[in-house]
């Protein structure tokens, strides 16, 4: 919470706080009248004084304990400023409440709070260290602890969500530079071979940039956005192998602006595409996608290739699991299957 809500909610209570003593006092003053004393102006000036000299005692109290005592405590562990503090508070509650009544409320207004009884000193100070100290100073000393809790507890969160937003913006990072560096091989071999589809791969890599580009840097994106993505990465495959890949990409569903994590499901298409078979119209690379309004359902299966030469996972699956945690915590479901001559992605997303 702001400073100046702070402040401003401290202030109508201490207000509120007042006007209730204030009220408090003329009800027993024309109560204890026997109708004598009727509700005036005198009367009122005179309670509103009694009463804001009071608020002194308490105000002094919580605010010591909340701002000089407790951080001694807790903050810098100096358990002997705490105690001079403590007992600093005290002796001047005492001295000033005793000169409150007797130096100004007594000769200056006539307000004789014990009916003229004076107290002794002893029981002076033991009414004001057992039953009036303790109370205001206690609630000082809870209300510093529980608002430290608060701000701890929120400085953290907001330390956790900053943290994971650069890291999200990490990962993102990681995964484009990847996607690209692939492409460019795809196209370079085209080149190399003087492929007439050299162009059009062109083309269709600089629309996938594009997407990169513009829309790749936001944390989700429209859904129907990402199969477009996912599409031209497909057909863009298709012509780096002259047509000669076994690809399914089925949909199913309603595909619209349901949010997706952006650039969330082309690692698992592109691990099938790095490390599967991608020749075998037997064992096709099978991608599908099914979604509603609320989940999103994805699938990817592929023959594996034995011979690949490129044994390494890549940052493109470690980085799909960490951004799921981070986007999707206890939202999503991950299964992995990996046995002897398959490997099977399956993926459910609740929509976020």
């Amino acid at each position: 919470m702001k400073r100046k809500y702070v402040i401003l909610l401290h202030t109508v209570f201490w207000v509120l706080y007042l006007a209730n003593n204030v009220w408090s006092s003329i009800s027993r003053a024309i109560l204890t009248g026997h109708k004598s004393t009727l509700l005036n102006f005198p009367l009122f000036t005179k309670y509103l004084v009694v009463e804001t000299g009071y608020i002194i005692i308490p105000l002094a109290c919580f605010y010591a304990a909340c701002l000089l005592v407790a951080p001694q405590i807790t903050v810098k562990k100096s358990y002997g400023k705490a105690a001079l503090f403590t007992l600093l508070t005290a002796l001047f509650i005492i001295v000033y409440r005793y000169a409150l009544e007797y130096y100004f409320f007594l000769p200056v207004l006539g307000f004789d709070n014990y009916n003229g009884n004076a107290w002794p000193a002893g029981r002076y100070i033991t009414n004001i260290l057992l039953f009036y100290f303790p109370s205001y100073f206690i609630y000082g000393l809870m209300y510093f602890f529980i608002t430290d809790w608060y701000k701890n507890r929120h400085w953290q969160q907001e330390l956790e969500k900053e943290k994971a937003a650069a890291e999200l913006t990490f990962l993102r990072s990681q995964l484009n530079p990847h996607f690209l560096f692939n492409s460019i091989n795809d196209i370079y071999s085209l080149t190399y071979q003087q492929s007439d589809q050299a162009p059009a791969a062109l083309l269709k890599l600089s629309d996938i940039l594009r997407y990169m580009l513009r829309e790749g840097g936001q944390d989700t994106m429209p859904l129907q956005s990402e199969v477009k993505y996912l599409e031209n990465v497909i057909e863009l495959q298709r012509i780096s192998t002259k047509g000669a890949a076994s690809i399914n990409f089925n949909i199913e569903g309603y595909i619209g602006g349901q949010k997706i994590a952006t650039l969330l499901l082309i690692a698992f298409v592109e691990n099938a595409f790095k490390h599967g078979i991608l020749t075998d119209p037997e064992n096709p690379v099978d991608i599908s996608l099914a979604a509603t309004n609320d989940k999103i359902d994805f699938y990817v299966h592929n023959k594996k290739n034995d011979h690949q030469k490129d044994k390494t996972p890549g940052i493109g699956l470690n980085n799909v699991h960490r951004r799921l945690a981070l986007m999707y915590p206890g939202k999503h479901r991950l299964v992995i299957t990996d046995d002897a001559g398959f490997y099977t992605v399956t993926l459910n997303l609740k929509v976020i």
